[in-house]
């Protein structure tokens, strides 16, 4: 199968295209991705922050124990907020009494209560989750080595975030196939107009010449470019076989005259 000059060229440039595309494309979602994590991020220690205040100002001020429901509804209310949780020892009832709704559910839990602080990104389901809980100490107490009392765990959604990364992906992956494009068809147009068309014009004539014996044929030369040279080079050959038909003849005949035979041994 025989493949032109412009289907090469457009068969490499849609390899080196797609490899742009597709590298430039995944750099620019990690990028953006870790940049929406990192925005999570600080947007949930904010979060904490914030909690843990309201928490000292309940506990100063010997607020209602529901002022802690209240809060934490408050908090949960905040957007992409998932949950809003408060984790108690057994032995503690500070705000509330005990129940098992405040009992620590996993490992993290039971950690934060001894003093570590932790913060994870989830994700299930397709689901991207900023998971985050930290030890909570009575606000009176200066005992550097005081123990948590309780634990704040806060889980935000990163869905909608990811989801207008996502938008942007393909928007722009859009707009660089709309550019490629354009691009490749001014090219393959250009390389058509001057090289692919040249060529063939150079082609016809020495079919002519081939074909019919016409040592008329003439090429263009306008500018100085490879193609040129290769026409004006095609026109002195044509200009020598016409001033010397003899020579022509005997190319043709394949007849050597005797001045050029080889010496004889």
């Amino acid at each position: 199968m025989r493949i032109s000059i412009t289907g090469k060229i457009c068969f490499i440039l849609l390899i080196i295209f797609s490899s742009v595309l597709i590298s430039t494309t995944l750099y620019q979602a990690y990028r953006e991705r870790q940049l929406v994590l990192q925005i999570g991020i600080e947007h949930v220690s904010s979060l904490l922050q914030s909690y843990k205040n309201g928490l000292d100002f309940i506990a100063r001020n010997h607020h209602h124990p529901d002022q802690l429901a209240i809060y934490q509804q408050t908090i949960q209310k905040q957007e992409n907020v998932q949950r809003a949780k408060w984790i108690q020892a057994e032995k503690n009832e500070l705000f509330t009494t005990v129940n098992a709704s405040n009992f620590p559910s996993d490992q993290l839990e039971k950690q934060a209560l001894q003093g570590r602080t932790i913060q994870q990104t989830l994700t299930k389901n397709g689901k991207t989750t900023v998971v985050a809980i930290q030890p909570y100490y009575r606000p009176d107490s200066q005992d550097i080595d005081a123990k948590p009392v309780a634990a704040i765990r806060l889980e935000y959604a990163l869905d909608k975030q990811l989801d207008l990364v996502e938008q942007h992906i393909l928007i722009s992956a859009i707009m660089l196939s709309v550019i490629f494009s354009a691009i490749l068809l001014m090219t393959l147009a250009l390389i058509r107009k001057q090289i692919v068309l040249p060529l063939q014009q150079l082609r016809q004539a020495i079919d002519d010449v081939a074909d019919f014996n016409d040592l008329s044929t003439r090429l263009p030369v306008a500018h100085n470019d490879e193609i040129d040279q290769l026409n004006d080079s095609f026109n002195q050959l044509m200009e020598r076989l016409a001033t010397n038909p003899g020579n022509h003849r005997l190319a043709e005949t394949g007849y050597s005259p005797p001045g050029n035979l080889p010496p004889s041994s």
